[in-house]
């Protein structure tokens, strides 16, 4: 596997990274198990993939923090993301960039 450094960060990525929604949601859309996905997420991982990529929206982050438990920290990046407003379907991308991080976690 190759890797880069993402963006100014000093992290060390797979330039090839695990997509984890989609249409199959790591095969949780086609009725598979989690069992299923959490091996897909760990064959990822032993091909030297690090770079992980959820999202709330996806259904996923439950699953996917399940298989990287019993994975080296420092082997992972996980990036997720957050909504640009507090309020359900509303996006304001001419805000997006000043909202604070208690919409990024939850209360």
């Amino acid at each position: 596997m190759e890797y880069t450094t993402l963006g100014r960060t000093e992290l060390r990525v797979s330039v090839a990274g695990l997509g984890c929604g989609g249409f199959s949601r790591l095969g949780l859309s086609a009725g598979k198990s989690e069992a299923h996905a959490i091996a897909i997420i760990h064959q990822a991982a032993d091909l030297g993939v690090n770079l992980f990529d959820t999202a709330a929206a996806y259904g996923t982050e439950a699953v996917l923090g399940k298989a990287v438990k019993s994975l080296p920290r420092d082997r992972i990046v996980i990036c997720t993301k957050a909504p640009f407003s507090a309020r359900a379907g509303e996006v304001a991308p001419a805000r997006h960039h000043r909202q604070s991080r208690q919409f990024a976690a939850p209360a």
